[in-house]
């Protein structure tokens, strides 16, 4: 039993540290990116599924052979919205008091479950991330802690987020509260009914090399594992464990007084009665009987999304934000994100907004770039550098130098030195690839903005620092990122691109 123990505090310790580590990466980290929190990021599932052609391959391995040895430790080690729930369970637990509590089985919502996975993944390999995106925990947690965590961090500590977004705000603070309340009455009814990546390891559960196991010789049936089960998937009166929805907490063997419940090896050959035999045929062709069913619905519902897709892709998408650097173009944008805002919490400039209209409905929420606060640092990469499904593509420092997210656009008569006859060149000042240079005109002593459009890479900081209203030069968004010219630099000339150019 001590190893049970130990085996039970490693889960909780490893399950907090996960946890707390990856809320204060979403919190409050936007100008440091450590490994840990890379680390972190990219050991969730649904992202490496998605990037497995950009590195997620290892996680997705590494994921699946720890659910076949182990069973679903991943949704309790790992997944911080599982984390969230388990946390939150406890408490409920502990203030309603264990005297009344009763034994917390429930019959698993398989219909329901298995279509939304076969849904999901139907989706997914007609290239639709959109239904995932609103499904996967990671996702979910992202969107919950940045759109709703950060705004509420940033108000207690008398500050004000730049990324703020109403809208984004009120979605997530649903998201969290039905999440929550959920948790607080029922434990993982969400992971083991809704969640696709819960089916996911629920199904490669069932045959782990490890599981959770009943001596029925010895069980007396005293319900004190039903009661503590978060799952809700031990039917003590017959002492059984639903394995696809065991999590492996351990805390049935806690509880357990007689030592009957163990965690142990279960690839064993068993020599069954022919009456169970019997009853087992029976019990498949009904399951069988079921499982048709149920296809047909998810294959129904998986087909009428992807064809809602089809028919609206076919409209022509007017963008009117910028995408950040590596997205590449909308499609692949909305091909591979998931939408978990882990770059818009690791903006430096915090100019990575959850878009509302700017992508069309298809990128609800996706990572857009707005100059109202700041503008995109030459030299950065932070974004790139935490996207788990490669979604933004991480290149070489270089590359990215010359990745043209949008096109600069000059309004001479808005320009303060046009309109007012007085000077300015913030703009000059602010570009890093000289794209915009004070030039003078003839016949006067002033100088004045010229933009040179083919090196111009849109990072915004010509728009963000111009200081006319409405302004006289901005960054028009490109639906396809690609490489800009060569600039030219004068050696002698040294460019700030950090301070006000006036």
């Amino acid at each position: 039993m001590m190893l049970y123990g130990f085996l039970r505090w490693f889960r909780r310790i490893t399950a907090l540290a996960v946890f707390a580590g990856l809320l204060y990466f979403f919190l409050f980290i936007s100008a440091r990116i450590e490994v840990l929190w890379q680390g972190l990021i990219k050991l969730q599932i649904v992202p490496a599924i998605l990037g497995i052609a950009s590195g997620g391959l290892i996680t997705v391995l590494l994921v699946l052979s720890l659910t076949i040895i182990f069973g679903r430790v991943y949704c309790s080690l790992l997944c911080p919205l599982g984390i969230w729930q388990d946390i939150v369970n406890r408490a409920g637990q502990f203030l309603r008091g264990r005297k009344k509590l009763k034994n917390r089985f429930s019959k698993a919502h398989n219909a329901i479950r298995y279509l939304i996975m076969v849904a999901a993944v139907i989706c997914v390999a007609f290239s639709f991330i959109l239904p995932l995106a609103w499904l996967d925990p990671y996702a979910l947690f992202g969107k919950m802690a940045v759109n709703l965590g950060r705004p509420l961090v940033s108000l207690v500590g008398g500050s004000q987020y730049p990324a703020w977004n109403l809208a984004a705000f009120l979605i997530s603070a649903v998201l969290f509260t039905t999440i929550t309340v959920i948790s607080f009455f029922r434990g993982r009814l969400y992971c083991n009914t809704i969640c696709p990546v819960g089916t996911l390891m629920g199904l490669i559960s069932k045959i782990s090399m490890f599981r959770i196991q009943i001596d029925t010789a010895a069980c007396t049936h005293c319900q004190l594992c039903g009661t503590s089960c978060k799952s809700h998937c031990i039917d003590c009166n017959s002492a059984v464990i639903d394995h696809s929805r065991c999590v492996v907490c351990m805390n049935c063997i806690s509880v357990c007084r007689r030592s009957s419940i163990l965690y142990r090896f279960s690839w064993k050959r068993k020599n069954r009665p022919e009456t169970t035999d019997v009853i087992q045929q029976q019990q498949g062709q009904q399951k069988r009987n079921s499982r048709r069913v149920f296809l047909v619905a998810a294959l129904g519902a998986g087909a009428g999304a992807v064809l809602l897709n089809r028919v609206t892709e076919k409209k022509r998408v007017r963008i009117t934000s910028s995408m950040p650097p590596g997205a590449g173009n909308l499609q692949r944008l909305k091909d591979k994100c998931v939408a978990c805002h882990a770059c818009v919490a690791a903006c430096p400039s915090n100019i990575i907004k959850p878009a509302m209209g700017d992508f069309g409905w298809q990128g609800f929420l996706l990572p857009a770039v707005s100059y109202e606060n700041g503008f995109c640092g030459f030299e950065c990469q932070k974004c790139q550098e935490v996207c788990p499904s490669g979604a933004l593509q991480l290149m070489p420092l270089e590359e990215k130098k010359r990745m043209r997210i949008g096109v600069v656009k000059l309004t001479l008569e808005n320009c303060i030195v046009e309109k007012f006859g007085t000077d300015c060149g913030a703009c000059d000042e602010h570009c890093p690839v000289k794209a915009v240079e004070m030039t003078p005109r003839e016949g006067t002593n002033k100088v004045f903005p010229k933009t040179n459009p083919a090196i111009c890479i849109g990072c915004g900081g010509c728009e963000f620092i111009c200081p006319a209203t409405p302004k006289a030069i901005v960054v028009i968004p490109l639906s396809e990122q690609r490489q800009a010219d060569a600039p030219v630099l004068d050696a002698k000339i040294k460019v700030e691109i950090n301070g006000f150019g006036f």
